[in-house]
């Protein structure tokens, strides 16, 4: 059974399933890399921004992201 890291204060992202967080994750990651010369992020890094963004702008994110191909 995997489990899942998240961010002490978690909030929307303790409900998600473990699928639309590593793809929110990933979507994450990829947009720092571009933004930030090649950094990456933590899992925890990425839960904070996932957090900041709220719940609507995250279900947005991951739609557009698999409609794309930039994540299964």
């Amino acid at each position: 059974m995997k489990t899942i890291e998240l961010s002490p204060k978690s909030s929307f992202i303790a409900d998600l399933n473990l699928r639309d967080l590593q793809r929110l994750r990933e979507v994450c990651r990829r947009v720092f890399r571009e933004k930030c010369n090649g950094r990456s992020l933590t899992n925890t890094q990425c839960d904070k921004w996932i957090e900041s963004m709220g719940p609507k702008v995250m279900e947005k994110r991951i739609k557009i992201a698999v409609d794309t191909k930039m994540v299964e």
